[in-house]
Order: C-alpha cells, then structure tokens, then sequence
C-alpha cells in the first residue's frame, strides 16, 4: 500500500537528498518542496518496510523521515488544534500503542504561505499540550520527550498539518527535523565541538578514555578540547595558535605548529608511531578528496581497532557541480583504507559532511 511520508535535510542539500531517496524505491515519486529542506515523497511500499529498508543503510543527505497519517487544513486560527487532536484520535495506527509506552510529540510550524507571512495563534508547544492530552486519554503512553519509543511528528506548512506516528528508530533521528540541539557551554571554544558531539551522537560510538589521540587542522582547539576532556593525550595539528584556556591540559596536549604533511613526514619515519594512535580527527578546511587523501596518508598512525572522523568540505551545487557526486569520489578513496564507514550530513554541518572510519 502506497505511503506518503515527509523528509527533511539541509536547505542546501535538498536535491542530494531527493536523489538518494530515490535509491531506496525504483518506483518512489517525488513531490513538491513544501519548504527549503522539507519535501513529500510517496513509496509503493509499507511505511514500516519502506523505513526499514532506509534504516540498514542510512542516508547521508536526508536528516529525517516520518510517515503523514493525515493532514489538516489551517486556518492558523485555534481551531486548528481542535482538527488536529480529531485526526489523531482517528489514526489507525494509535491503536497499536499499548499502555506505558513512551512517546513524544515533536511539532513544526512554517511561517510562509503563498508568499505571505502570517501569524499563527498558537505555538508547537500548544500543539504538543493539545496532541499530548489525545494519546494519552486514548492509549494509556506516557510522555517521554528524552527516551521515546514512538514519535507524533507535526508539520504545518504551506496552509496544511501533516501529521504522523512511528517508531522513534524509523525516523533517522530522534530530533524534530533532525535539529539536535546541545546547551551552549561556558568553557565552549568553538560552534566546531557541537559537530564532533552530534558526530558521537549519531553513529553511536564514544571516544575512548585513555591513549592518544591526532587532531588535524585543531586551531583554535574545540575538537581538542574534548578529546582532552575524554581523557585521552592530544596532539594537535596546526599552523594557527590554540585557544589559550586549553593551556589548563598542558600535561596531557601537545601542538604541532606547523602543516599535517609535516608531522606525517616526521612520524612516518618513526617506527614507534606506527599505529600509536587510538583517535584521528580530522576538520581542515580543504578540498573533499584531498581531506580523503589526507585521512588515508594518516591511517598507518592510527591504532588497528582505532576510531577516525573527519568532515569533508563541499562546494555549493551549481548546473555542473553535483556536491552528491563529489562525495562518491571522496567516500571511494577513503573506502579503500577505511572500508567500514558512515557518513552523514549533520545538523551542525554547514557545506560539509561528516564520515566515521574505521580500518
């Protein structure tokens, strides 16, 4: 049975994300884009197959899937809410929620319809009070915001709702469009640690506790500030000074001021670093196949069973250049080093995507 469900990426990769969607069904038909980033598609297969399906090999491009049980016309008026608690309680789909289960309801509002701003008269706290009330008098679930186990996605857009209910671990993430948000922290050096933290978030892995780590391009020193934090002894790689609070970890870092080439040089020639590293980072500012190069010319000093990423740097999509395409090439050199890895497209990504490695 046909199922129309909603995808979210970045507004600049939507087109990336609308090929490799198509990877997953030869017959998937692609709809229009209800916002930069946001767009409908329709499968021929089951939601729940279709979803599987795109969960043994995830998307890069795409952030976030769900399923539309139903959509509702707006008004942007109070009344609203009062369409969307019916079409909810009418959800086929809500009668398999048995007692206890933890769900969360995640809502969405676009402000732009036909071109023209308008205010709607509530809030997507409002929807989520609202929605929040329906399952819970009809199945019993209890709210869960952190642990879900089923998510009631809310999208309004373009003058309609389009709502949906699935399992939290069918929807790519577990973040309302994929937006995973961290607090701001005070010994925070730069926006680039909320990569490195989303990056161990979404492929699952954490940094080890001990041995050493290489962190290429550090300045000004945020991604080595948390390997430091982990607890693993640092040596940072960049021509650029680091920032100045990581002096408090001067037992435990070591900067290398000068180019990574250099140190590679001077490393290989030692036998005793030959596999000595147990964390490789890498977030240069470089072309995406010569950061893929970069990484495979490092791999002789990362340790057997050691654990690398690295974001890969891209260029806007023009007519001829196909940031998608660039990326093939670019996962094909690593592969041949790095033959189990993952990429992805992060929130906290800009014109980049970020790959876990592993020999």
């Amino acid at each position: 049975m046909p199922s129309t469900f909603l995808v979210t990426s970045s507004d600049e990769f939507e087109n990336a994300a609308r090929v490799e969607m198509g990877r997953y069904d030869s017959k998937l038909k692609l709809g229009k884009s209800l916002e930069p980033g946001l767009f409908l598609a329709t499968t021929q297969l089951n939601w729940d197959d279709f979803a599987a399906i795109v969960g043994q090999e995830p998307p890069i491009f795409a952030r976030h899937l769900f399923p539309v049980h139903a959509t509702v016309p707006l008004t942007k008026t109070e009344t609203d809410l009062d369409k969307m608690a019916e079409a909810v309680e009418q959800m086929p789909r809500l009668e398999e929620l048995a007692a206890d289960t933890p769900f969360s309801v995640q809502a969405r509002l676009f402000e732009e319809i036909e071109g023209q701003a308008l205010s709607y008269a509530y809030t997507p706290f409002a929807i989520k009070e609202r929605l929040v009330e329906v399952v819970q008098k009809k199945t019993g679930a209890v709210e869960n915001i952190r642990e879900p186990l089923e998510i009631l996605s809310v999208v309004c857009s373009q003058g309609s709702a389009y709502l949906g209910l699935s399992p939290a671990e069918l929807n790519l993430s577990g973040w309302a469009g994929g937006m995973r948000r961290f607090a701001k922290r005070e010994e925070q050096i730069s926006r680039a640690e909320l990569k490195l933290q989303e990056a161990l978030e979404v492929f699952e892995v954490e940094l080890p506790t001990g041995g050493e780590a290489l962190d290429l391009g550090a300045s000004p020193g945020g991604w080595t500030r948390l390997l430091l934090e982990a607890g693993l002894k640092v040596t940072a790689i960049d021509p650029a000074d680091l920032d100045p609070r990581l002096q408090k970890y001067e037992a435990a870092l070591s900067h290398f001021q000068g180019h990574a080439e250099r140190f590679l040089e001077n490393s290989l020639a030692d036998k005793f670093r030959l596999g000595r590293y147990a964390v490789l980072v890498s977030d240069v500012r470089m072309d995406a196949n010569m950061a893929a190069h970069l990484m495979v010319s490092f791999a002789p000093l990362l340790a057997r069973d050691g654990l690398a990423i690295t974001t890969l740097k891209l260029p806007h999509e023009t007519a001829k250049l196909k940031p998608a395409q660039l990326v093939e090439q670019a996962l094909s050199i690593l592969r041949k080093t790095y033959p189990n890895l993952q990429a992805r497209q992060l929130f906290h990504n800009r014109s980049e995507i970020t790959v876990l490695l592993r020999k």
